[in-house]
């Protein structure tokens, strides 16, 4: 009975693959096979009768005599379907227009075989094949993906429940509340596919862990000299791929297709590439193998991570002076998401913290000596690392005059409690004494009436009048999601579009391009709303002892609006609406609601960096209301 389950799956399969060799059967085959065809055909003269043109069609009709017999044609390439892909219509109406004023013959190609074909152009669009045959492809391979995973898994379902998409979507909610995943819900499924198939570590490290190349011995070696030659190699084959399309940009703006333009961003890729590959290299150079000496080794959960790193070449009074020295560490969740051609491996950063660590002199340059406590409740490094696995990963960093320090390591790291022998330089402990400052500093300010701190003043305005205080969050604030938004919705828009100017022929083809276009369609116009939406929207929110009113505009029209006395309120509360960056640089985002006696919330604050600053700010609101917060 499960694997009925499975039969949603296949039909969907079986409809993008199907479907985009049905396309690919109406569009590129027999441009191919026409192509090939017209190759062999005989040159001949014809009189050009009449011909129409639109921007993605011309329509033509000549008349020839061969053997005696006339004939008459309307084949103009080797395609039969309308597109405005280049300039070939274009050119091809200025053509047949100069032939028209003229009154010149028309050369055309004929089939000797069958003297009633004939075709004016003879040569085959490279762009429209290509496009077109990549358009169909994709669908044929989301279909055989589909198919195959469907397949696969109709073998593979366990004999124990499996979690239902509402279990799903709950879980998936809370983990957003608790900020323990930024993820969207299909990224947190799969994730959850993949930890589910992942082995869970055990209490006691595998016996075959020193088995792992660069687990040897307590000395462990950066991944510098791989990453140099990786930059390398991707810069060649980027280049070699890149610059010969170029060649064809002088043709392409002599035929005034400025779009041709766009391939530039190519070659400007490759020579970034080739910059960040040089920048490696002789960082490479200047510092040499910089080892990270394990104490303990391995690295304990629920005891220390710590040892110290030897930098060559680096003087003791430029690594003091240096701002940024750091060194990071990562528990990582390493997964891959998607099928066939576009599976990804991603990262989720566990558990992290930054320190500064010790300076101290060594023969050579200088050691910079840390240790960290790990939390007990982390999992452990995976020895083979494939698949879904775990991995901790070490960084240190530096920005000194000349060239900057940059090196990671994977590392050995095992629920075994050690702690170090000799490193006493807390990394862990000045983590936390430096959040605490952080949080107790933005206490201090909110109750001395000054609210131009970091995390709170990026998105908001604040302007109090006796007893009432004035919440403003303009419009323009949300910069970066509407750019992203933007994005997608000329991506999507030109796709439909596109589309959209295919199926204008009608037919079979027609109908199945329209289809295929709505899901195109419905992102553009999502994407479409929340760039608009976003950037224009705005929240003025009044709040004075025992009563809060609240005003959502976009541009200057209202669209939500509502009055709170101190009764209707049941508390305030807080709620993570996402984050930027990721790992130790990662900013989390919250809002502030108020929630009413009927458990409806009502956004009184948005766009607030930082769980310690939106709480302090929440206790403060709630204080100016006379209601209680979440917990209370």
């Amino acid at each position: 009975m499960r694997r009925l389950l499975v039969i949603p799956g296949l039909l969907f399969g079986l409809l993008f693959a199907g479907g985009g060799f049905f396309m690919l059967s109406e569009t590129a085959l027999p441009m191919w096979q026409n192509w090939q065809n017209m190759q062999s055909w005989q040159p001949t003269d014809a009189h050009l009768l009449s011909f129409t043109s639109a921007k993605n069609d011309t329509r033509v009709h000549y008349r020839y005599d061969l053997g005696g017999v006339s004939y008459r044609g309307n084949q103009l390439g080797v395609t039969a379907f309308k597109d405005n892909i280049g300039s070939w219509h274009r050119d091809m109406q200025a053509f047949l227009g100069r032939i028209k004023r003229s009154g010149d013959s028309l050369r055309i190609w004929v089939n000797p075989f069958n003297p009633a074909q004939a075709v004016i152009d003879r040569d085959m669009r490279w762009g429209l094949f290509a496009l077109v045959s990549g358009f169909c492809s994709i669908f044929i391979l989301i279909g055989l993906a589909v198919l195959y995973a469907s397949i696969r898994s109709s073998n593979q379902i366990p004999a124990r429940r499996r979690p239902s998409l509402w279990d799903l979507r709950k879980r998936w909610q809370q983990a957003q509340a608790e900020g323990s995943s930024g993820l969207g819900f299909l990224e947190f499924c799969q994730q959850l596919q993949a930890e589910s198939q992942a082995s869970v570590p055990g209490d006691t490290p595998p016996t075959d862990w020193q088995s792992r190349k660069g687990w040897e011995d307590a000395r462990i070696k950066s991944a510098a000299a791989k990453g140099v030659l990786f930059f390398w190699g991707f810069a060649v084959v980027w280049n070699t791929i890149s610059v010969p399309v170029t060649f064809v940009l002088p043709r392409e703006l002599q035929q005034e297709n400025y779009a041709a333009l766009l391939v530039l961003l190519f070659p400007a890729v490759g020579l970034f590439l080739i910059y960040k590959a040089i920048h490696r290299t002789l960082e490479y150079r200047h510092f040499g193998r910089v080892l990270f000496t394990m104490d303990p080794f391995p690295g304990a959960i629920g005891g220390h991570v710590g040892g110290h790193i030897q930098v060559k070449n680096l003087e003791y009074r430029r690594a003091s002076e240096a701002q940024t020295l750091a060194v990071t560490l990562e528990c990582v969740y390493s997964y891959v998401s998607g099928s066939g051609k576009n599976r990804s491996r991603r990262e989720t950063i566990k558990w992290v913290e930054r320190g500064r660590p010790k300076i101290a002199n060594a023969l050579e340059g200088v050691n910079l000596v840390f240790r960290f406590d790990v939390p007990q409740d982390l999992p452990q490094a995976d020895v083979e690392q494939s698949g879904a696995y775990h991995f901790w990963r070490l960084s240190v960093s530096a920005e000194v005059p000349g060239i900057d320090l940059n090196r990671s390591y994977n590392i050995p790291v095992f629920a075994t409690a050690e702690t170090s022998r000799s490193i006493s330089h807390d990394i862990s402990a000045q983590a936390k004494a430096a959040r605490k400052k952080e949080a107790d500093a933005a206490g201090l300010a909110m109750a001395s009436g000054q609210f131009d701190i970091e995390g709170l003043s990026r998105a908001m305005r604040l302007r109090q009048e006796g007893n009432r205080i004035h919440l403003k969050f303009p419009m323009f604030r949300n910069k970066f999601l509407t750019l992203f938004g933007a994005i997608f919705a000329a991506g999507f828009g030109f796709a439909s579009y596109s589309m959209v100017d295919m199926m204008s022929g009608g037919g079979l083809f027609g109908i199945f391009i329209a289809i295929f276009s709505i899901p195109f369609l419905l992102v553009a116009l999502v994407a479409a709303c929340a760039t608009v939406y976003l950037p224009l929207n705005n929240l003025s929110v009044s709040i004075q002892p025992g009563e809060v009113s609240v005003l959502r505009r976009l541009l200057v029209f209202p669209i939500y609006r509502r009055q709170f006395q101190r009764g209707d309120i049941s508390h305030l509360a807080i709620k993570r609406s996402g984050s930027t960056g990721q790992g130790a640089d990662k900013i989390e985002h919250y809002k502030i609601h108020a929630v009413d006696t009927g458990g409806a919330r009502v956004t009184l604050a948005e766009d607030i960096d930082g769980e310690d600053v939106a709480k302090h700010f929440r206790d403060f609101l709630a204080q100016r209301i006379g209601v209680a917060t979440e917990g209370k």
